[in-house]
């Protein structure tokens, strides 16, 4: 049996990594291929907790007893620790027994949101045991775009989504994605339509 395909799409709060990762899965189920659609934060333990501090629902507990927010390095060794649970109980067996799986953010989220403040080395290190994934596509929408899709939601912001930070990301993520041959990066401030025709050709041209 032929492996399955890991897939992984990365991109800037309100890029719309969620609607297109869900869209390919679409296609791609009805041509016969059976997909596994998952997301980073994963519904893990580790996942769920990583999540709850990202809503600003969970804290840390300082000497004085104030709550206090959770330190980046901490932010991305939960990452990993997620990234490695989510790997080893869903992902890896499923790509084993021959089917597609599609991730919404991974490895070079934590090397962007992160990265902004914290080494790459750390990172890096702490996500040294990470599948490499086989296609990764980058939807670029620039930070000020993003925030206004992300205020359009009318949720809560949650931790890094603030237009400092996702300036700070976006730099982050293009030093990042010229460096990389696995990344194709996609214009994502185009017509949802189109840009998930431009991944579906991405996916065909580099896998198959």
């Amino acid at each position: 049996m032929n492996p399955g395909r890991f897939i992984v799409f990365e991109g800037l709060d309100g890029a719309g990594t969620t609607t297109q990762a869900n869209l390919l899965a679409e296609r791609l189920q009805k041509l016969g291929r059976s997909v596994y659609l998952a997301h980073q934060p994963s519904e893990g333990p580790v996942g769920l907790l990583t999540r709850q501090i990202l809503a600003g629902r969970a804290a840390t507990t300082q000497a004085d007893g104030r709550l206090g927010m959770v330190d980046e390095r901490v932010m991305a060794l939960l990452f990993a620790a997620d990234r490695l649970d989510h790997l080893g109980s869903q992902i890896e067996p499923r790509l084993a027994r021959g089917e597609d799986v599609i991730l919404d953010r991974y490895t070079l989220s934590s090397l962007a949101y992160q990265g902004a403040t914290i080494s790459h080395e750390f990172i890096a290190a702490a996500n040294r045991f990470a599948r490499r994934p086989d296609l990764t596509l980058f939807l670029y929408v620039p930070a000020t775009i993003a925030l206004e899709r992300v205020r359009m939601r009318g949720a809560k912001l949650e931790r890094y989504e603030t237009a400092s930070q996702l300036q700070a990301i976006e730099r982050e993520y293009h030093r990042l994605v010229g460096t990389l041959a696995s990344v194709v990066s996609i214009d994502g401030t185009r017509p949802i339509a189109d840009v998930a025709e431009v991944c579906f050709a991405a996916l065909q041209q580099q896998l198959g």
